[in-house]
This record gives structure tokens, sequence and C-alpha cells, in this order.
């Protein structure tokens, strides 16, 4: 297929597709003439680099764990996955703490304002 072809498949643009190619994550592209041939097996990567992506995950961290032209180091996938959710805790954690002062100040106005009502 070519390159407009996986990017449809993938709901990427071309210019996507370019820039995977452009920074090592895919690679070894069979041409015929001066056209790209992609395969099946390279729709699944760039499904793959998408799913990464809405994980948190960069295009950089991606590029380091590939090994082969359609495989990741898997163990240090999942080391980066594990590395990935502590952070998101760390997050959750923070935004919960938020909103507890958010809900206190909101307390605190409320019974200012009854107080003025009631004055």
């Amino acid at each position: 297929m070519y390159i407009g072809e996986i990017a449809s498949r993938c709901g990427v643009s071309v210019k996507t597709i370019r820039h995977y190619e452009a920074i090592g994550l895919l690679s070894d592209i069979k041409r015929q003439g001066s056209y790209r041939i992609y395969e099946s097996a390279d729709v699944e990567f760039v499904m793959l680099i998408k799913r990464a992506q809405s994980l948190g995950l960069s295009l950089t961290q991606l590029k380091q764990l590939k090994v082969t032209r359609h495989d990741l180091d898997w163990p240090a996938v999942m080391t980066l996955l594990e590395a990935k959710k502590q952070q998101v805790l760390v997050e959750i954690a923070a935004l919960e703490q938020q909103k507890e002062r958010l809900d206190f100040y909101h307390r605190d106005i409320k019974i200012c304002l009854d107080k003025q009502n009631v004055g």
C-alpha cells in the first residue's frame, strides 16, 4: 500500500507517516521506483505508536525502545508504563488535594455570602 493508504488506515496524516520515518520509528520501507510500499505490519506498528502516545509516551521514548523494524523491547516498555502509571498516580493525588482546597474555599465563600444575606 502507498503512503496515503497507510495514513488513512491509521487515522494519521501523510506528514505523520513521513515524520515517523524521519525519526526512525518506521524504517526499511520497501520502495517501488520512487514510491514507498507499506505492509500490514507497518499499519499495526503505526497503530501501536498511536496507542503509546495516547498513554503519554513520547516518540523519543518509543524510538529508544525499538529493537527491530516492527518490534519493541517489551520488558523496557513494561518498565516505562509502570513509571508512567506512578507519575499519573502522583498527578491524581495532587489534583485531589487541589479539589479539596477548591471545595474548602467554595464553602468558605458560601458561608460569607450567607452571613451577608442574613445581616
